[in-house]
């Protein structure tokens, strides 16, 4: 990886505790950890300066040293994923970083390049991205999370509700948050230290915080998806990709 006129650091916050899928970080795709699998796509991105593993877990850190990757333990008692990275932030030098999903084996590295070049725009401070969807359950269910944006791509709201409401007519775009963020290290760690805020514990979705105190975040939309491994079975659907890709 090259080192850019910005450090950029890629981070990939892994814990151990699921409610679903216990010690899923290293559950096995393919013979390998599905963390490592994470960290190979991201160490494809040549605008990373670093890539790390940031874990509050013992099991995880240890499988990290064997495999060769970059791993720092972080303190239990973090929240969301944008407080683990911000303690990464704290120790690791760096100008931009990346929070990417430790549950996305086969993230498509040009979407973590998408989300760098928001980065061209100096007044963005935190970014993130947004897919169309078009399948009504889709747009119907809970556990998608839509967001809709003003002219200038910055956020006006996320939801697990329907939004825009006459998108069930399909008479609106829909668009699916996807979840990678990008932060400069001034914002996040000012980020972290913000109260959470009644909108972010309503829907449980930690950008809201941002929003509800005042601050912008720019959600460029991309034409690549990813497959999240939930539950044990999505474990499955990765390999036979994997497989395919092959």
């Amino acid at each position: 990886m090259k080192t850019c006129a910005r450090r950029i650091i890629g981070v990939i916050p892994a814990r151990w505790q699921s409610s679903r899928f216990p010690g899923k970080p290293l559950a096995l795709i393919a013979g390998k950890p599905m963390i490592w699998w994470v960290y190979q796509q991201c160490v494809k991105v040549a605008e990373l300066s670093a890539v790390y593993v940031a874990t509050d877990d013992r099991r995880i850190y240890d499988a990290c040293i064997e495999m060769g990757l970059n791993v720092m333990m972080t303190a239990s008692s973090h929240r969301t994923g944008s407080d683990r990275v911000g303690e990464v932030a704290e120790k690791v030098n760096g100008d931009i970083f990346i929070n990417i999903q430790g549950d996305e084996p086969l993230i498509e590295p040009q979407m973590i390049r998408d989300l760098i070049a928001a980065f061209k725009e100096t007044t963005v401070q935190y970014a993130t991205l947004r897919k169309r969807i078009t399948d009504k359950a889709e747009i119907e269910a809970s556990s998608t999370v839509k967001v809709v944006v003003d002219q200038h791509e910055d956020a006006l709201y996320f939801s697990r509700s329907v939004i825009p409401s006459d998108a069930r007519d399909c008479q609106a775009q829909v668009y699916r948050h996807v979840g990678i963020y990008g932060y400069t290290r001034d914002f996040l760690l000012r980020f972290i230290a913000l109260p959470q805020t009644p909108l972010e514990k309503a829907e449980s979705l930690e950008q809201l915080r941002a929003l509800e105190h005042g601050y912008k975040l720019r959600v460029l939309e991309t034409q690549y998806d990813t497959i999240g491994v939930d539950l044990t079975e999505h474990i499955q659907q990765v390999e036979a990709l994997i497989k395919q890709s092959k």
